[in-house]
């Protein structure tokens, strides 16, 4: 009996120390009291970037939910928003609108300590993440279990249709 007492106490010890040390991402936690802030704050610095990522279907990941009637769907909201459930991330639509959709911070961090002002170049990049192994696979993954996701989708992709289908005609004249 207090082999397993000892064993347990032991796994409890490990396990908050893992989740101290590692944060959901899966890369070691840094100590730091940044926030989320508006996506648009990347483009200052990293505009080719951010106007190739505004192109993506990431940027319009908060639609996607928006045209499937799941836009408060706790469940959807950690891969289609920024920074759901953490500190300074998205609540809502009308008050974390620089953080719908899946932005530069979903996969890097919170941001607002990188954006400070009066930082060198060096000490910028030490206070955002590096894109950990499992950015994508943490939401590309989850899908699985749902069997509905194909029907919740379509109004989005008949939304991409129709935009496809006014380029072809604007194109042919």
């Amino acid at each position: 009996m207090k082999k397993v007492t000892i064993t347990i106490a032991i796994i409890a010890v490990l396990t908050t120390s893992f989740l101290l040390f590692f944060n959901r991402n899966g890369a070691f936690a840094k100590e730091s009291d940044a926030t989320y802030v508006p996506g648009k704050k990347c483009r200052v610095c990293h505009i080719k970037i951010y106007k190739a990522q505004d192109k993506t279907p990431h940027a319009n990941s908060y639609e996607n939910l928006v045209d499937a009637g799941e836009e408060t769907n706790e469940a959807c909201l950690p891969c289609h928003v920024t920074g759901y459930g953490q500190p300074g991330g998205f609540e809502d639509a009308k008050s974390s609108k620089g953080l719908a959709g899946t932005t530069c911070q979903a996969c890097h961090g919170p941001g607002s300590k990188h954006v400070e002002k009066g930082l060198s170049k060096e000490q910028r990049k030490e206070t955002i993440q590096k894109t950990p192994k499992d950015a994508c696979t943490k939401c590309h993954k989850t899908h699985e279990p749902h069997p509905d996701i194909g029907v919740k989708s379509l109004p989005s992709l008949k939304k991409e249709m129709e935009r496809l289908q006014e380029r072809i005609n604007e194109l042919e004249g």
